[in-house]
């Protein structure tokens, strides 16, 4: 809670706000020290001070996501806010309003606490109707002839604790939506392209004989595409089916040109996590709906 904005302040006050021990120093309470976070812009960090530079100050830096947004970098967010994660060990409360979507582009998840200093707590708060997105894993490609469709793009975490040996308290309360992204499907198998072989001839007295002629056969199929998960679900993409061979025709003759056997069907992506813990212990709780792995 922050401090009061108007009237009397005390230095009783400052230390229960920042949680300082007896006895207490003004000295105790300059801005980006162990005590008072940076992001208290009226606090000064080394000179004159007095406790009218403390109104409205709070222990807490807390950053309120109000318009959808994608990409979210808590530290790049903090750091703005005169957060520095080399010496401030603040803590820090997101609160992504009702209504919010945070979505991810590719490779990245929707919320990352980026390295934050290892002892600031964090606290992440989704309101109901808000909701945090990992990327959707990209639709493999389809094999050509004789070749392999390629593998679905693997999802991407909704939230992310990057925080390095952190020793905070981390948590997560959701009344919203937290869905990773989804593994995007396998592409499909090429098809096998058709045998061959020499082709017969008779002469007039009804013998056969092969010439140099090639006879061709059918072409193979192609495979199916595998599905991507949906949106948000943390669902995995399928595999893609293999393509099928091709065939030879039917006469007396050798085989001039091999059929091909056709591609694999590419792997489908896995999805990523709900909340991605990093190795950190981390609270998730709430109402809301967690779409993937909270591990």
């Amino acid at each position: 809670m922050a401090l009061q904005g108007t009237g009397a302040i005390s230095l009783a006050d400052l230390a229960t706000e920042f949680g300082d021990s007896a006895p207490h120093s003004m000295s105790e309470f300059y801005a980006g020290g162990s005590l008072v976070g940076a992001h208290n812009s009226s606090v000064p960090s080394s000179g004159a001070i007095s406790l009218s530079n403390f109104y409205n100050a709070t222990a807490a830096l807390v950053l309120d996501i109000t318009s959808n947004t994608s990409d979210y970098d808590i530290l790049t967010a903090a750091t703005a806010a005169g957060y520095n994660a080399a010496t401030d060990t603040t803590s820090i409360i997101v609160n992504v309003a009702a209504g919010v979507d945070i979505t991810a582009t590719s490779g990245n998840p929707g919320i990352t606490t980026g390295a934050l200093n290892a002892a600031s707590d964090v606290t992440i708060n989704i309101a109901a109707t808000a909701s945090v997105c990992g990327f959707d894993g990209a639709q493999g490609a389809n094999g050509g002839t004789n070749s392999a469709g390629s593998a679905g793009g693997n999802g991407t975490d909704a939230i992310k604790f990057a925080v390095t040996s952190g020793t905070g308290t981390y948590s997560v309360l959701n009344s919203g939506t937290v869905g990773a992204g989804s593994g995007g499907g396998g592409g499909a198998g090429g098809p096998g392209s058709a045998g061959a072989r020499y082709t017969e001839f008779s002469d007039s007295k009804g013998s056969s004989s092969c010439g140099p002629g090639n006879t061709y056969g059918s072409a193979g199929s192609a495979g199916s595409a595998g599905v991507s998960g949906t949106s948000c679900r943390a669902q995995a993409g399928t595999d893609g089916t293999a393509g099928t061979s091709g065939s030879y025709p039917s006469n007396a003759c050798a085989i001039s040109v091999s059929a091909g056997s056709g591609g694999a069907g590419g792997a489908g992506g896995t999805a990523g996590k709900a909340v991605d813990k990093g190795g950190l212990t981390v609270t998730t709780s709430g109402s809301g709906t967690y779409y993937g792995a909270t591990s």
